[in-house]
């Protein structure tokens, strides 16, 4: 969602992470690999799971070009791994989990596959814990981008890694800048899309525009704007 971004968040993930030469890493929504083989040099074996056949692809020639060996993609959900218990030290997903069809059963499949005392290491945009700046936010992303499910609040998050013996730790939350013409680009968004996206951007409360920086010229066409990030740590525990 923000390649620009990405070498800030991979980097604190790889510090946070605490990566041993033994360890096995699984990679949640894999896309390109970029998470899969930022983690490579550090660990055993890296396994990224995507759940679409193309995207397995692009990383696996990705890898491939790079001559990284002990990395691997197949196919798979975050709601149903093909993995059995305890089969991993380190499990990371980034800017991923808005996509999660059903986010509470990923997180339970995360502890799932971690063994005890295993990290998850989580990067998204989070919604904000007012409802009304909540709903805006994940109307916009819904708007340009209608395979975003929902990006979860705080709150949230704390609720579902406790529910699965996961100790929550917030480790870092920046804000992450996006430049409208290129996430529109991106996107593919059609023009009747972009409309909605304008319109709804110009109609943003004062306390919108300022949680989410936004910018616009004298005509009302976006410029920037940012979403929330954040760096969630999850250490299993005994449950």
């Amino acid at each position: 969602m923000a390649h620009h971004h990405h070498h800030h968040s991979l980097g604190l993930m790889i510090k946070t992470a605490e990566c041993r030469a033994e360890h096995r890493v699984l990679d949640i929504g894999a896309g390109a690999g970029h998470t899969a083989l930022a983690f490579s040099p550090y660990v055993q074996e890296c396994i990224g799971v995507d759940a679409t056949k193309e995207m397995v692809e692009v990383a696996s020639s990705f890898a491939q070009e790079k001559g990284v060996e002990n990395v691997r993609f197949q196919q798979g959900t975050a709601e149903s791994l093909p993995f059995p218990d305890d089969s991993f030290d380190i499990i990371t997903c980034r800017y991923a989990a808005h996509h999660f069809s059903d986010v509470r059963k990923a997180v339970r499949e995360v502890a799932r596959v971690l063994k005890q005392d295993g990290r998850f290491l989580l990067v998204d945009h989070y919604a904000p814990e007012d409802p009304v700046l909540d709903e805006f936010v994940n109307h916009l992303n819904r708007l340009r981008d209608p395979s975003h499910v929902r990006e979860s609040s705080l709150s949230e998050w704390q609720a579902m890694f406790s529910a699965n013996q996961l100790a929550y730790q917030d480790i870092q939350k920046w804000n992450l800048p996006i430049q409208y013409d290129s996430w529109i680009k991106r996107g593919g968004t059609p023009a009747d899309r972009e409309k909605q996206i304008i319109t709804h951007l110009n109609h943003a409360s004062d306390e919108a525009r300022d949680t989410f920086c936004i910018t616009l010229n004298q005509n009302g066409q976006p410029i920037s704007f940012c979403l929330k990030a954040i760096l969630i740590q999850g250490i299993k525990r005994e449950g």
